[in-house]
């Protein structure tokens, strides 16, 4: 379960919080613009922070990975962030310079 002092945590100068629930949250990156939905789930030996993610708000949630505790999942949702936009951002950008290049040559 989440407690009140997790969910007061969440940095709400990085994330949109759509829904803070004791056993979900939901959150917006306002940097990428992208949904992130983080579940605690409860076994008898160990719990875990489920986290699903979905590009626009009309997509469907798909699985991300699973993480120890809220911090880190939060973690792990900034690092993603920061890959999206440092290098795959970069890259589309790049292919698109190429394809604009090609087309200029023909």
């Amino acid at each position: 379960m989440f407690t009140q002092k997790e969910i007061q945590s969440i940095d709400r100068s990085y994330f949109n919080v759509i829904f803070a629930g004791c056993y979900s949250i939901t959150l917006q990156s306002k940097n990428t613009k992208h949904y992130w939905c983080i579940q605690h789930e409860e076994y008898h030996t160990f719990s875990t922070c489920r986290i699903s993610h979905k590009h626009n708000y009309s997509d469907q949630f798909h699985s991300h990975r699973n993480r120890p505790n809220l911090k880190k999942a939060i973690q792990d949702i900034k690092s993603h962030d920061d890959f999206q936009i440092n290098v795959r951002d970069k890259e589309k950008r790049a292919r698109h310079i190429r394809l604009q290049q090609a087309h200029k040559i023909s």
